[in-house]
């Protein structure tokens, strides 16, 4: 039996017609197209294809890393940077909202936004990721590529994805990531990008000690994730720069690096320093829904 949850199963879409799919109790299968998909420890493998060398590189380093991914940051300061951003969603969506994940990983952050009454789906290339993220029970999980979603139009009240951009690096496969983000949330649903800043200096001494990081990355520009929004249709774009604490921040003088942090961000002429940029985009509401709404 694949063991899909009905929830989950309501979410995916065929990554070569974009039709339906259906449970037959093995795999799963395209009402549409008739293209199957495998099941692999209770995860939909919902791939368009071969991956190819780099993306092979990627899911072999990531399923090595998984079961250790959540301790390469000491855990104080990944609660700090977890916090964050379940309070930036809790900002744009009531709790009860279906949210996306898209490069979910381990999936501590969608289990922090389902501990806060979010109901959380995850999405990523390594099954070593997903399994550990299942085992949790941190989120209704997917295997799929970014430049692929395998999901149906308008699931989701947002998507989000952390982290994630400056590992795809290639432009083309970034831009169709965020095209596929737009697409998968609802009319007038919200699209997240949070991402390494490549301005701010202490990024490449810290990638160099992180298991995940092989020296292949890009950290992509903030114009770049702006341009290919706006491409893709989003509207309302804005962003901001956020998180200075370092993870060699010590528990005790937790509290005077997030004040340092707290006036940082705030400040235009220094926030250039933050690590990471944060956009915020809005799919726009159809004409016939908005002129049914006015």
């Amino acid at each position: 039996m694949t063991e899909i949850d009905a929830a989950l199963l309501s979410k995916l879409a065929c990554v070569r017609c974009t039709g339906a799919l259906g449970d037959d109790g093995a795999s799963l299968a395209c009402l549409g197209c008739g293209a199957t998909y495998p099941v692999a420890d209770g995860v939909p493998v919902v791939l368009p294809g071969e991956i190819g060398d780099w993306g092979t590189k990627q899911r072999e380093l990531y399923d090595a890393v998984a079961p250790h991914y959540d301790d390469a940051i000491p855990a104080h300061v990944n609660r700090h940077y977890r916090d964050k951003r379940v309070d930036a969603v809790r900002d744009l969506l009531p709790v009860g909202s279906e949210v996306l994940d898209v490069g979910c990983g381990t999936g501590a952050f969608t289990g922090a936004l389902r501990d806060a009454g979010y109901r959380t789906f995850g999405m990523d290339a390594s099954l070593g990721m997903l399994t550990e993220a299942r085992r949790h029970g941190r989120a209704l999980v997917a295997l799929g590529r970014g430049e692929a979603l395998p999901f149906r139009d308008g699931a989701f009240d947002l998507a989000i994805t952390i982290a994630t951009l400056h590992h795809i690096t290639d432009p083309d496969l970034i831009a169709r990531t965020l095209a596929g983000m737009v697409r998968v949330v609802r009319p007038g649903g919200v699209v997240v990008v949070w991402d390494h800043n490549p301005k701010n200096p202490y990024w490449p001494y810290l990638m160099k000690r992180l298991p995940q990081d092989t020296g292949d990355e890009r950290l992509v520009p903030l114009e770049e994730i702006v341009g290919a929004l706006t491409g893709a249709g989003a509207v309302a774009i804005r962003s901001t720069r956020s998180g200075l604490v370092p993870e060699f921040a010590p528990p005790a003088l937790m509290p005077a690096f997030r004040l340092a942090e707290s006036i940082v961000e705030r400040l235009p002429g220094v926030s250039i320093m933050c690590a990471h940029n944060v956009v915020v985009a809005t799919k726009p509401v159809t004409n016939a829904r908005a002129r049914a709404a006015s």
